[in-house]
């Protein structure tokens, strides 16, 4: 029996699809924008324990180096803010914080591209409930897309 090395591998080059995932930047779910005009749904989600941070983007830049991945949460006081909100909808996981308009919106939002919808008049529990399931299918959703 004879014993020798084995000759090396050469190293692997990354392709450039592998370089531009980790390039990307990465959704951070510890720390969500809430689009708010008004400020009304940043109070009410900063005084429930949410157990995420909430902050409020400047302008549209801010939102320029979130990943198509994160979570953003928009407060919509009409049913125009919805329909306005749509382009961010098709970019982001967006929760729609509904502030005076009940129930009967979710369906739109949704339709529009919505991963959750938030009726601000319910209580805190129920807000809490809706809000966590609302980043439960988020999470589910970046799962099967990383394993498609």
């Amino acid at each position: 029996m004879r014993f020798g090395r084995k000759s090396a591998e050469p190293p692997r080059m990354a392709s450039s699809t592998q370089v531009a995932a980790a390039t990307d930047p990465l959704a951070d779910d510890g720390s969500i924008p809430l689009i708010d005009v008004q400020g009304q749904g940043f109070d009410l989600l900063r005084s429930i324990d949410l157990g995420h941070s909430l902050w409020r983007p400047n302008g549209a830049t801010d939102l320029d180096q979130l990943s198509s991945r994160q979570i953003v949460v928009v407060a919509a006081y009409s049913a125009e803010d919805i329909e306005s909100s749509r382009p961010l909808m098709q970019r982001f996981m967006t929760i729609v914080l509904a502030m005076g308009l009940g129930p009967q919106y979710g369906s739109r939002a949704l339709t529009l591209g919505a991963v959750g919808y938030v009726d601000a008049g319910t209580d805190e529990g129920a807000i809490r409930g809706v809000f966590s399931d609302a980043v439960a299918r988020v999470r589910i959703r970046r799962l099967r897309e990383a394993a498609a």
